[in-house]
């Protein structure tokens, strides 16, 4: 399969980008950097602890609250990577509760406390219901604060 620019829908052909789904470019513009390789020195839950301490969606050297917007041609621009695709090869949407949310809401939570966590008990499903579902269709943002007390209420923070 092609890797598309989620922004702009042009061809990616190298990494990190093509696996974060934009192109270097238009990240620049949504001020996303390339995360970097993990360091062999630090285990993986030391590194999702790091990064939740930090707080806000953590990608490269950036934290940051969540964006949603929509382009001129209509489609979403989301400044967090379509890495898993389980539910809409498509990509992401909001504004309903559907197939696009659900990826959406999936995607947010594995980068915040992983995949693992974000699966168990059907967590995303609810994140979907508690924040994507209920975006006007024009988008917004989500303040990473917000996300954070969501997460702490359900003892995951």
């Amino acid at each position: 399969m092609i890797a598309r620019c989620m922004r702009c829908g042009r061809i990616l052909k190298s990494e990190p980008w093509a696996g974060m789904g934009i192109g270097s470019t238009c990240a620049a513009k949504l001020g996303i950097t390339p995360p970097r390789a993990p360091r062999v020195s630090v285990s993986k839950g030391q590194e999702e602890k790091s990064k939740r301490q930090k707080g806000g969606i953590s990608m490269g050297r950036g934290v940051f609250d969540l964006s949603l917007q929509r382009g001129i041609d209509g489609m979403p621009i989301v400044n967090v990577p379509h890495a898993i695709v389980r539910h809409s090869p498509d990509g992401f949407e909001w504004g309903y509760s559907g197939s696009g949310p659900a990826e959406l809401a999936l995607n947010i939570l594995s980068v915040m406390v992983g995949t693992e966590k974000a699966q168990k008990d059907g967590l995303y499903q609810q994140f979907k219901r508690d924040f994507i579902s209920g975006m006007s269709y024009e988008g917004g943002e989500i303040k990473a604060s917000d996300i954070e007390k969501w997460l702490r209420e359900r003892g995951l923070l």
